[in-house]
């Protein structure tokens, strides 16, 4: 399994890498990229910032790397795939992303990763209540289980 995470220049990227072992991960960003490749990674372009073609340029990417899952941390690209999750859906393609998802400026210590309510990872021992609406990263608080999507600012 193939697994784009975008944002892949960042440290939230780079602790996402530890909900998928077994994969191989690519860690995507705009503009220059590190021409590094580790046991767990590879760094790739996605070339420049362009908030009009996000969507596009996001399915490009994933059909000419072999992707089989997208996890998009940048707001506006969330908010840009959400409205497109259809299409990727024809090309089999899984974002993991709520439908409509609206970026939340709450930010959690730990973290989680959900596919279709199942949970996938979580950085800490604590239940985690979900539903089938959950896909992709969010981060919790323990005591309440309130969870917010994690979403970084854009790179420009």
């Amino acid at each position: 399994m193939k697994i784009l995470i975008t944002g892949g220049k960042t440290v939230t990227a780079l602790k996402l890498i530890k909900a998928f072992e077994g994969a191989e991960i690519l860690l995507g960003d705009y503009g220059d990229m590190p021409n590094i490749n580790t046991n767990s990674s590879t760094f790739v372009g996605l070339g420049e910032w362009n908030a009009t073609i996000l969507a596009h340029n996001l399915l490009t990417k994933c059909l000419d790397n072999g992707v089989d899952i997208l996890l998009p941390i940048y707001e506006a690209e969330i908010a840009a795939l959400s409205k497109s999750l259809v299409l990727f859906d024809e090309f089999g393609l899984k974002v993991l992303l709520p439908e409509n998802s609206q970026p939340s400026l709450t930010k959690f210590k730990d973290w989680c990763v959900f596919d279709k309510g199942t949970i996938i990872y979580t950085s800490t021992n604590s239940n985690v209540e979900a539903d089938n609406s959950l896909n992709g990263a969010y981060s919790f608080d323990a005591k309440t289980g309130e969870l917010a999507l994690i979403s970084i600012a854009n790179p420009l």
